[in-house]
């Protein structure tokens, strides 16, 4: 855990001595987060020599990640302001209101109320000669109203291969999620990989964004 007590891992030395997995747990966003996932992805795919995965992986794992704890980010906000997220003329004030005040530095301010009240972003990752399996969790649930616009977003960006044709089509009414779950998707086609690969799913408990990422034939997907 570091000094700050916002981002856990165990020793990145002590990855694949006895497991093959691994988690982190964040708070937020920050420098020494991506330089701890860079590290790890550096450790796992150079020791099943498909390093070259390491570029892709990351810009894809940021992307959930940033979206995970701005998803936190907004509960607190609409807790703040007693706004009832569930309620959609609330809804409509607070995430014009949220929208008009985020930036990249929010979690400085964010990130100790997320610990305070335990809304942390849980990454997972699962290896082997095979392939990588990556899940990445927010424990703040989504409403009715964000599931499907979630859902609406990702098959949207599902239809494209091209993020500039999806940026000019729906730049006028696109939120940063859709625009990154169009580069995810976008991503994964332009490395010949199967888009479906991309799960996002919703429990009880958390809201889950899942990519499996095949370094050979051999992989079987959780979809299989």
């Amino acid at each position: 855990m570091s000094s700050e007590n916002f981002i856990q891992i165990e020793p990145i030395e002590n990855i694949l001595e006895t497991e093959n997995t691994t988690q982190i747990k964040i708070y937020k966003i920050s420098k020494e987060f991506e330089e701890t996932v860079l590290s790890l992805l550096n450790r796992v795919l150079k020791h099943y020599t498909s390093e070259n995965y390491i570029p892709i992986i990351f810009t894809i794992l940021k992307e959930l990640t940033i979206n995970a704890c701005k998803a936190n980010q907004k509960r607190i906000f609409f807790e703040e302001k007693n706004y009832d997220i569930g309620n959609p003329e609330h809804y409509e004030i607070g995430i014009k209101e949220f929208k008009k005040i985020f930036n990249e530095s929010m979690g400085n301010f964010y990130g100790p109320l997320c610990k305070k009240k335990d809304y942390y972003c849980l990454i997972l990752f699962e290896y082997d000669e095979t392939g990588i399996r990556i899940e990445v969790r927010n424990n703040t649930l989504v409403t009715e109203q964000e599931e499907k616009s979630l859902r609406e977003k990702l098959s949207k960006a599902m239809s494209y291969d091209d993020l500039a044709q999806f940026y000019m089509d729906n730049a006028d009414n696109t939120e940063g999620a859709g625009l990154g779950l169009a580069l995810i998707v976008i991503m994964l086609k332009s490395e010949g990989l199967d888009p479906n690969l991309f799960r996002i799913s919703i429990t009880e408990e958390y809201t889950s964004a899942r990519f499996e990422l095949p370094f050979n034939s051999e992989y079987k997907s959780l979809r299989s």
